[in-house]
């Protein structure tokens, strides 16, 4: 892998027209314009940032590099049961793959609850037998529900990009799984496999990658999301996930394409239902036929989008529908010898009724924090003898608008609940993001808002979530906001079927693996 390097910076566009306009350079931004680009479409991406990867870029504090959203990805590896993942396959299609290098994380993760801790692994008998060794007596159950999460990822991948009639009508046979769990929760379809209450917990303890509590969080999703990490396993991308947004950067320049950064869309501009360009802020206005939004669809459509007549339908769905929590950090770097941990990411919940905790975090209290420590897996992300810490809690909107005092109460409290994970961290801080205080007594948090989208509830998953194509003629969406969910691989998934409408691909089949 070659090292990191800052891409060159370029503010404005060479040209006035384009193929393809892709506003916001976020990895399902950059994964359309790229394949559209070794199409041979003449492609513009543009990013109001300093660099492109919305929430997979890092933030660099002198030597220490810090991503606050991403903790581990899936579908790297080159070989498999059904091939390689798509990370590994996207990367060979753009011809980019010799950009990033993608380290194996196993075990994945460390539950930590009050008197009882569990390094978790990836591979399905190792993670069985991982749960079973503290409950043996719950083997049928957890066989089960492992194999009914498999199933789910596996009628997942070859589920239509976009439904016809025929499809739903046919669902019930071709799809029997996802019909029959589509409205299902987590603690739904736990409470009927499993018994014992705690291992309800410890199943469900990666609940904050959906950021909703058990009762309310799409089976589905959860069942994608497991079946992924069991089955292909857990990644971190060599120093740092902005490595690979680099590598799709690349992969634009290198067939033809174009990105522009620090450069912000202020209209799109629409004339009889079609779109037809684009305004930049210095005003220089771009011709484009097609335009694909890697940004939230509540500012392309409240915001940006200039038109004389907009659907009201579509409005009051936008208006409806439920955005995802918000994150509260503190990043650090520490000289303690934490090593020994061996695993990179450890949830510590001070409760085991999962809803309780989710609850706490409404009153703005601390009941479940996530501890994560890439260092352990990436020496390159700090000095010698330091790791870089993130620790997150995750909060509503309204909860995570602390200010003052308050603010700073709330960082205390999740510094002393990550010393669960990690006894005398107080006490070797080296370096804290934002501080400008000596001696680090000053706790800066920062907030990731509506880190996933949209909510990842029963109605707002899958086929419900909000669709790639808008009533705009020529205009689609990308990203985390929109069709088939949030997480890295999955917003790959949605660049690939932006893409696709784009060209004019058949939609009717899977969404993987590639046809370009």
């Amino acid at each position: 892998m070659e090292g990191y390097e800052e891409l060159p910076m370029n503010n404005q566009a060479s040209r006035s027209a384009y193929d393809v306009v892709v506003v916001g350079a976020g990895i399902g931004g950059l994964t359309s314009g790229a394949l559209l680009a070794k199409e041979g479409k003449q492609v513009l991406v543009v990013e109001q940032e300093d660099q492109p990867g919305g929430l997979a870029r890092e933030f660099q504090f002198g030597p220490y590099v810090i991503n606050p959203a991403i903790h581990a990805i899936t579908g790297c590896h080159s070989t498999g049961p059904r091939g390689p993942g798509i990370i590994n396959a996207i990367l060979n299609h753009l011809e980019v793959q010799n950009l990033c290098e993608f380290i194996s994380i196993d075990p994945f993760y460390r539950v930590q609850f009050p008197g009882f801790q569990m390094d978790v692994p990836t591979g399905r008998e190792a993670y069985l037998a991982a749960h079973l060794q503290h409950f043996p007596e719950e083997a049928d159950g957890l066989h089960a529900l492992v194999a009914l999460c498999s199933t789910i990822f596996q009628e997942l991948s070859r589920f239509p990009a976009v439904l016809r009639m025929r499809d739903w009508v046919l669902m019930p046979f071709r799809y029997p799984k996802i019909f029959r769990y589509a409205n299902a929760t987590l603690e739904k379809v736990v409470n009927s496999h499993l018994s014992s209450p705690r291992l309800k917990s410890i199943y469900s303890i990666l609940y904050p990658y959906l950021a909703l509590p058990p009762s309310r969080m799409s089976f589905l999703l959860w069942a994608s999301m497991m079946a992924n990490y069991i089955e292909e396993g857990a990644y971190y991308c060599r120093g740092g996930f902005r490595n690979f947004a680099n590598a799709l950067a690349e992969a634009i320049s290198k067939h033809g394409g174009e990105l522009v950064l620090e450069a912000r869309v202020r209209k799109i501009r629409a004339d009889n239902g079609k779109v037809r360009s684009i305004v930049l802020e210095n005003g220089q206005e771009i011709i484009a036929p097609q335009i694909i939004a890697n940004v939230d669809p509540r500012q392309v459509f409240q915001d940006l989008l200039e038109i004389d007549r907009f659907p009201n339908i579509y409005a009051g769905k936008l208006r409806k529908l439920e955005p995802s929590l918000s994150v509260l950090g503190l990043y650090l770097a520490t000289d303690l010898d934490i090593h020994a941990l061996g695993v990179p990411k450890v949830t510590v919940v001070s409760a085991w009724d999962l809803e309780d905790v989710f609850a706490a975090a409404r009153k703005r209290d601390i009941a479940a924090m996530i501890v994560h420590v890439p260092t352990i897996v990436d020496e390159t992300l700090a000095p010698p003898g330091e790791n870089v810490v993130v620790i997150q809690a995750f909060a509503p909107s309204e909860a995570a608008d602390l200010s003052g005092a308050a603010r700073q109460k709330f960082a205390e409290k999740m510094l002393k609940q990550a010393e669960k994970a990690l006894p005398g961290l107080r006490d070797k801080i080296t370096f804290v993001a934002g501080s400008l205080e000596r001696g680090h007594s000053e706790l800066p948090l920062h907030k990731l808002e509506t880190i996933y989208g949209w909510a990842n509830t029963t109605n707002q998953a899958g086929p419900r979530r909000l669709a790639q194509k808008t009533p705009i003629s020529g205009l689609y969406l990308a990203g985390h906001w929109t069709q088939p969910g949030h997480g890295i691989w999955t917003v790959v998934l949605s660049g690939i079927s932006a893409a696709r409408y784009v060209m004019g691909k058949d939609l009717s089949g899977p969404i993987w693996p590639l046809d370009f």
